[in-house]
């Protein structure tokens, strides 16, 4: 039967999914990306050199790896048709081994303008990449999957759904379809397309790619401020058609602190001084839009939340590496989101000092959840098993 792994943050995203993706797809046949779209950015280093993957799953450093962008996705082929030269300039072939999902949606630049039109976007500050949109309109029955670039009226779908959103805004100015996003078509129509729930089961194992983080989920994150699809592991088995059974490990990827982007409820969020030598010893800043993350303390309560609706079976940590120096290191533990109570625990100057292995013992104690690796940098070999993982 089928092996699902699973990566999927525990936070508001930007935990370093990719990284600990990067990490462990070597081990997998097919690394498969299952909800989302372009407003996800993985940070990843190949060859010494940073690269931000925001749609292509991150398995594509591998070279006997297999990528699909599952049903889940929408999909935008102007970022698409950029990633893959981008890949290419790096000197990779990633049409050789990039499968989608043909039940994938479309995000038309039409989507793009409605958050720029609207004022949804700004008022719980997404990234503006029409990713709302896409997925509004997957719902309401009129989106464009992936598989309708085939069909020989396939322009004027695109058309039409433009027009009908451009009548909802009679007084803005309406965008041309670019150049850019027909070549991303015909890029699309060259790659291979498959029928997940046929072609995934071909292979014994797969690695499922999540993008943002539990508390962003639509269902079960901090509403309204979330993303527009499942990031939980309710998201793997609807984006990539695969049955429950088939999910055997949950690694859940928290940072040693915590951080969110935009607008949104944060009970441990920090100000000042920490926060702004937070952002700038950890780099804070988000991959897709460039704005500084808020910072905050881990969450304990919030992690247990989402360990307990993802079914965690391991954790992996992030970023501890940042907080080395700090001569005391706050973690909640109890109370309510506005009167949170908090554990302070003693900091560590490196990652070998016992007040560290002494936070991790806190961690794993008060989650029921063993902390099976540890990232000690953004680099592939910048990692530390305390545990074997699965193969």
């Amino acid at each position: 039967m089928l092996r699902v792994d699973v990566v999927l943050g525990l936070q508001w995203g930007d935990e370093g999914k990719g990284k600990i993706v990067d990490a462990l797809a070597g081990r997998y046949p097919v690394v498969a990306r299952f909800q989302g779209g372009p407003n996800a950015g993985h940070t990843l280093y190949y060859n010494g050199q940073k690269i931000v993957l925001h749609q292509i799953p991150a398995g594509i450093f591998h070279p006997a790896v297999l990528c699909l962008m599952g049903d889940g996705l929408v999909l935008d082929p102007e970022v698409l048709l950029r990633e893959v030269q981008g890949l290419r300039a790096l000197g990779l072939a990633p049409e050789e081994r990039l499968y989608i999902g043909e039940r994938a949606h479309l995000i038309l630049p039409v989507h793009r303008w409605l958050e720029s039109v609207s004022e949804e976007g700004e008022k719980i500050g997404t990234t503006r990449r029409g990713i709302g949109p896409a997925y509004a309109d997957r719902y309401a029955r009129r989106g464009l999957p992936v598989h309708a670039i085939e069909a020989p009226d396939f322009r004027r779908q695109v058309q039409r759904l433009t027009a009908y959103h451009e009548a909802r805004f009679p007084d803005r100015e309406p965008l041309p379809i670019p150049d850019t996003f027909w070549e991303g078509i015909e890029l699309l129509r060259t790659l291979r397309r498959v029928r997940v729930s046929e072609w995934l089961p071909r292979f014994p194992a797969v690695l499922a790619e999540g993008s943002q983080g539990t508390l962003l989920d639509i269902f079960a994150g901090t509403y309204p401020y979330v993303t527009s699809s499942h990031t939980t592991v309710a998201g793997v088995l609807a984006g990539l058609s695969v049955p429950a059974q088939a999910i055997r490990e949950v690694y859940g990827v928290l940072k040693a602190y915590t951080t969110r982007v935009g607008e949104g409820p944060f009970p441990t969020e920090i100000h000042g001084e920490l926060a702004a030598w937070l952002q700038e010893r950890g780099q804070e800043k988000g991959s897709t839009t460039g704005r500084l993350r808020r910072c905050g303390w881990l969450d304990l309560v919030a992690l247990r939340y989402a360990i307990q609706i993802n079914g965690v079976t391991r954790l992996t940590l992030t970023k501890a590496d940042v907080l080395c120096g700090l001569p005391e290191v706050k973690v909640r533990t109890g109370g309510t989101d506005d009167a949170p109570t908090y554990t302070t625990l003693p900091g560590w100057q490196s990652l070998s000092d016992p007040a560290f292995q002494a936070f991790l013992t806190f961690i794993e104690e008060q989650t029921g959840v063993p902390i099976c690796a540890i990232s000690t940098g953004p680099h592939r070999h910048e990692w530390l098993e305390r545990m074997p993982l699965s193969s």
